[in-house]
């Protein structure tokens, strides 16, 4: 395995890729209680229509494929064993998440490290479908549909990326929608499961008190019995979408105790930037945020002493290869005041950041709860995922963060932010 060591942090980082294509990461953390493993394949709800291995033609799934792989995969032809019970008893506890570009297996453990990897690799590694199980299966997930359209800050986000997406994926539900899981067939859940679950497009990771040679030798072993060859990059669809907004204005009524505002900001997505200055700029928008909205600013104050938001306000800003976006939304009694003065306060900010003293404390508070981060097993191996997909190591995010200053967050928000291209989303009260 090759090592890495970062001194500033005093981490090590060891990498291998397997004789299959497997990407694995080991991160020895001498004195954890608890070991986490993360095993992610780079499949998430977008990638809806890719080109198969061998095949020169695209073809297209139905939405939701990906989180309903998710579900499927903690089932097996062994119908008396519960997989959930089974890592229980090792003392683990397993879960699974799908993203937009992603789907994670993943257990913490205290005890009995080597049979649970193996399980989880294992499970992952052995698909088992059947039309009876799938159709079981669509009934249980539309379920789980109906319950996030009932929860306001999902169907508001949702609501806000159709306003804003006219054919990008980004502007489906994660999980599908009710009639699209019952287009789902096994044959489209083997098809997506032999592209994007190879071991070439998958990283394995582990970090917690370990012996990383003898972790090394067990998953290389495990890998090496299954027979398979590194295969090349899948070839994806493109995703290209229009520049202006879909729709400016949506408002859909629901039963709530007060109504809610989302603003949507689409923007250029910026796909021909280093990998490294994706991340700079996302970071370097999260900074420009917190410089005007955040709970310290006397703008936030002076919102919430005039009960124009509560709890609820939040902001966000993402920045992919192929969609960016930014929202701001909190619950209000006052939509139309509050949308003109979150406006107007950006304008009047959008490149003019001057508060040097209050620019440089939220560095050191970045900073300091990346630091703090680092004795979490689960925000090391999750994030690091996440920015290994992106082709940044978790370990640069320092020297990322150093590299940021007041003139950049100023030139990135304005070559970012595209107030042009706006939502408004409301849900209101029945």
């Amino acid at each position: 395995m090759n090592e890495t060591y970062y001194d500033q942090i005093d981490e090590r980082v060891f990498e291998a890729e397997l004789k299959n294509g497997l990407k694995l990461f080991i991160i020895p953390k001498k004195g954890f209680q608890k070991t986490f493993v993360t095993y992610t394949t780079q499949f998430g709800s977008l990638d809806n229509k890719f080109k198969p291995h061998g095949s020169d033609e695209f073809v297209t799934v139905p939405d939701g494929v990906a989180h309903f792989l998710e579900h499927k995969l903690f089932e097996n032809d062994n119908d008396e064993e519960d997989l959930f019970t089974a890592f229980a008893e090792d003392n683990a506890q397993v879960n699974a998440f799908t993203s937009f570009d992603r789907t994670s297996y993943l257990f913490s453990a205290t005890d009995n490290i080597e049979r649970n990897i193996k399980r989880l690799l294992t499970m992952v590694e052995t698909p088992y479908f059947t039309k009876e199980t799938v159709d079981k299966e669509k009934g249980i997930i539309a379920e789980e549909i109906k319950m996030y359209q009932e929860q306001p800050a999902y169907k508001l986000m949702f609501n806000t990326l159709r306003a804003m997406y006219d054919t990008h994926p980004i502007r489906v539900d994660i999980a599908g929608s009710i009639e699209s899981i019952y287009e789902i067939t096994k044959d489209d859940l083997y098809l997506c499961y032999e592209t994007f679950y190879h071991p070439s497009n998958m990283v394995l990771f582990v970090v917690g008190d370990v012996d990383v040679n003898h972790i090394y030798k067990i998953i290389e072993e495990h890998e090496n019995q299954r027979d398979k060859e590194a295969q090349p990059q899948i070839v994806r669809d493109p995703l290209i979408e229009q520049t202006s907004v879909k729709t400016p204005n949506v408002s859909e009524a629901m039963k709530l105790q007060s109504p809610r505002l989302m603003l949507g900001f689409k923007n250029e997505p910026l796909s021909d930037e280093p990998n490294e200055t994706f991340v700079k700029r996302d970071l370097e928008m999260t900074l420009f945020y917190e410089m005007i909205f955040g709970e310290e600013t006397d703008f936030y104050q002076s919102l919430l002493n005039d009960e124009l938001i509560d709890e609820t306000f939040g902001y966000q800003f993402l920045l992919e290869s192929t969609y960016s976006f930014s929202v701001i939304t909190s619950a209000t009694q006052y939509p139309d005041k509050l949308k003109a003065l979150l406006l107007d306060e950006i304008k009047s900010n959008l490149g003019k950041l001057d508060d040097v003293e209050a620019f440089s404390l939220l560095k050191k508070q970045f900073i300091g709860e990346f630091i703090s981060g680092l004795n979490s097993p689960e925000y090391i191996a999750n994030q690091y995922t996440k920015l290994y997909f992106e082709g940044v190591s978790l370990f640069d995010l320092l020297d990322i963060v150093e590299g940021i200053t007041l003139e950049s967050v100023n030139e990135t928000a304005q070559t970012c932010l595209n107030l042009s291209q706006v939502v408004d989303s409301r849900l209101e009260m029945k």
